[in-house]
């Protein structure tokens, strides 16, 4: 069975985004803003071209809330040239690490210059949520680890043989006294057998906390 899946943006993104043209007024740019709940509006032509994105930022530069003064949103937009944009092809990681360097909250998704899609610091949020399992019941158990390849394997094996599903497993880049530290979450609030296979198999457990669904 062939799975139609590949981690792009194109799997995880807002398709149908909230729009405005460059020619509405500020006052209809904060209308519907406010009104749909939203902090970031990509501005568009008549054929979906993006030509820029107007921000809550932007709307308080241009003028203060209690402001009358007509003035167009391409007046005060971030123009597309100034725009870190991405393509649906564009790997989910990557997104994420471009709203994090730098410092954006919003990503056009552009294909062949028109809007495809928008990808926020909140759909980032969304997926490391999902990626950490945070919202499936179980135990999270930290484990220090040898640097080196292959040390999972045993970890997993102590996981497997106890018959338990591995919800997600996160490793970070640094090093603790020189191990690394994993933590696994288990789809089991029963984590004491495993727990003391794991130190005898010499994988030492730093802690464990049980995650209730939110």
């Amino acid at each position: 069975m062939k799975i139609n899946y590949k981690g792009f943006m194109r799997e995880r993104i807002q398709r149908q985004p909230v729009t405005i043209s460059p020619d509405a007024s500020l006052l209809e740019a904060r209308q519907l803003i406010h009104a749909k709940g939203i902090r970031h509006l990509p501005v568009v032509d008549e054929n979906r071209n993006v030509v820029g994105i107007v921000t809550e930022r932007d709307l308080m530069a241009a003028a203060p809330p209690d402001s009358t003064r007509k003035i167009n949103v391409s007046a005060f937009m971030t123009p597309k040239e100034r725009l870190i944009s991405i393509t649906p092809d564009t790997l989910i990681e990557e997104a994420v690490q471009l709203l994090h360097d730098h410092k954006i909250r919003c990503l056009p998704v552009l294909e062949e210059g028109r809007l495809y899609g928008i990808f926020t610091e909140t759909d980032a949020l969304s997926h490391l949520v999902d990626i950490f399992g945070l919202k499936q019941q179980g135990t999270r158990l930290t484990i220090a680890l040898e640097d080196q390849p292959g040390a999972m394997f045993g970890v997993l094996k102590v996981i497997k043989d106890h018959k338990v599903n591995v919800i997600s497993v996160v490793s970070p880049s640094f090093l603790v006294e020189e191990k690394r530290i994993a933590a696994i979450r288990i789809a089991t609030e029963k984590y004491e057998a495993i727990v003391k296979d794991l130190e005898k198999a010499g994988y030492p457990v730093l802690s464990v906390g049980k995650w209730p669904s939110l």
